[in-house]
């Protein structure tokens, strides 16, 4: 499963993300300022966040994906921790001297409850992305240094900023759609 999902990576990263960065880059001026307010105005993205993600956001759209990559892999782990914070699910352990310790992305994403939380699909995503040794790994390699410049500027790295641009945008346009009378918002074209 996970290595299918890595040549679909490829496949969108290549066929269809790449290009359009092209194409926005050519035809639109991003700043700083429009992804800190884009991911300010987004309600998945924690509070006091947004000028990391925006940050994270605008290197990955000028192809810095090394740099988006080292901003937004801690933050995709804070994200998820404040989300399972924000449902009553416990994120921290006490050792035996008792002492109060965050518990890490990959047993994070280990927690039965994490599905609902975030939603099988991207609680797959990123379990493939960022925690399966079998998959990139990036946010253990970003953690332990682990990445050298190709690693940090490869497919999967670019794919894990697309993965957030992607999360961020989508959930921002959501929350600014009128609801249809499903009662959902429309999904993002």
């Amino acid at each position: 499963m996970i290595r299918d999902h890595q040549m679909m990576v490829a496949l969108v990263i290549e066929g269809q993300m790449l290009p359009a960065i092209d194409i926005l880059r050519a035809e639109h001026t991003f700043t700083l300022q429009d992804f800190v307010d884009l991911a300010g105005a987004c309600p998945l993205i924690p509070p006091g966040r947004e000028g990391l993600v925006g940050k994270g956001l605008l290197a990955g759209l000028n192809g810095d994906f090394d740099v988006a990559l080292h901003l937004l892999s801690p933050q995709v782990e804070h994200f998820v921790r404040f989300h399972l914070k924000q449902s009553g699910v416990l994120t921290t352990r006490v050792d035996a001297a008792g002492i109060e310790n965050e518990i890490g992305l990959s047993s994070l994403m280990d927690l039965p409850s994490v599905d609902d939380v975030l939603s099988a699909n991207l609680a797959f995503e990123i379990r493939a992305m960022f925690c399966n040794p079998h998959g990139p790994n990036l946010r253990n390699d970003v953690a332990h240094g682990l990445l050298d410049d190709n690693q940090a500027n490869s497919l999967p790295s670019a794919y894990a900023w697309w993965m957030v641009f992607r999360l961020v945008f989508v959930s921002w346009w959501n929350s600014r759609r009128p609801a249809t009378p499903g009662g959902s918002a429309d999904a993002a074209p």
